[in-house]
């Protein structure tokens, strides 16, 4: 039958894996083949550096991979996008892709160009993110959110990231702001969402305001800021990334969410201690 093999670009793994998924697709690392036809026959079509096959595939990556008697690449490239996509919201750090799907049958290979490989740190699939990357196969994301979250992956300037940040924290906590509430329901759920005492609960609110300017400046002025935003961007990634996961675990849509924040503003509570959620990432400023 048909082989269909996706590469997926900056990952690693520590060993062996086979993760049996839906749709009749396994993710491995550790095999033979499925190296040695992707680096056979991808290496000299890709209409990148040549060099980035070498950097960001070998043997210990992961790959996708299925046999299907009639391969359709076209109908499965929504499913392999949503691969890499949980893939990236599994990992603290690291950043994979997967640019190309080859299909291979007989001694025939094609080629589908899917999209440019993301540059960043490598993603290492360990235990926890493996962990991670399974759990989230069987519940729903809140789609705006995780949609916002993976194109910042994608994109090369601070301000572009804080953007698409932003409007997945926009999403998750304050969708039904007006305009002047916005900030405000902003500095105080996630306050009162990510802090567990006053201290605490000040500086997320002080950050949460610095950086929400931020996003007016650049949305509406185009400011530019450059590096001094790194770390800025890298928090918000974290928050972002920690609410999506929890309520996903969690199960609770984020309407329930909303009302549970604003009831704890007027008891003085922690989100976690009032509500004791099975799976509940922090963010620790």
């Amino acid at each position: 039958m048909p082989l269909l093999i996706a590469p997926v670009f900056n990952s690693t793994t520590e060993q062996p894996i086979r993760i049996e998924l839906p749709n009749s697709y396994y993710l491995v690392s550790g095999a033979e083949r499925p190296y040695e036809i992707a680096s056979r026959y991808l290496r000299n079509e890709m209409d990148e550096n040549k060099r980035i096959f070498d950097q960001r595939v070998s043997r210990t990556s992961l790959f996708l991979v299925a046999e299907h008697a009639e391969m359709k690449v076209t109908d499965d490239r929504p499913w392999i996008e949503e691969i890499e996509n949980k893939l990236n919201l599994s990992a603290f750090d690291g950043t994979c892709s997967i640019p190309y799907v080859l299909t291979v049958s007989g001694n025939m290979c094609g080629i589908t160009y899917l999209k440019r490989s993301i540059d960043g740190n490598k993603l290492a699939f360990d235990q926890s993110t493996q962990n991670t990357f399974l759990r989230i196969l069987e519940h729903q994301l809140p789609s705006l959110a995780f949609r916002r979250y993976v194109l910042s992956l994608e994109k090369k300037s601070n301000e572009d990231q804080l953007l698409d940040l932003w409007i997945a924290l926009e999403s998750l906590f304050a969708p039904d702001g007006k305009k002047g509430e916005i900030t405000y329901k902003l500095r105080v759920r996630m306050a009162y969402y990510f802090g567990d005492s006053y201290a605490q609960r000040q500086k997320i609110a002080q950050f949460v305001k610095k950086s929400y300017n931020h996003r007016s400046e650049i949305a509406h002025s185009g400011k530019v800021f450059g590096d001094k935003l790194t770390d800025e961007v890298n928090t918000l990634r974290l928050m972002a990334r920690a609410t999506i996961l929890n309520t996903a675990m969690q199960g609770i849509n984020l309407q329930d969410m909303r009302v549970r924040l604003d009831e704890l503003i007027l008891s003085g509570e922690t989100y976690e201690k009032r509500y004791e959620p099975a799976y509940f990432e922090r963010i620790i400023l």
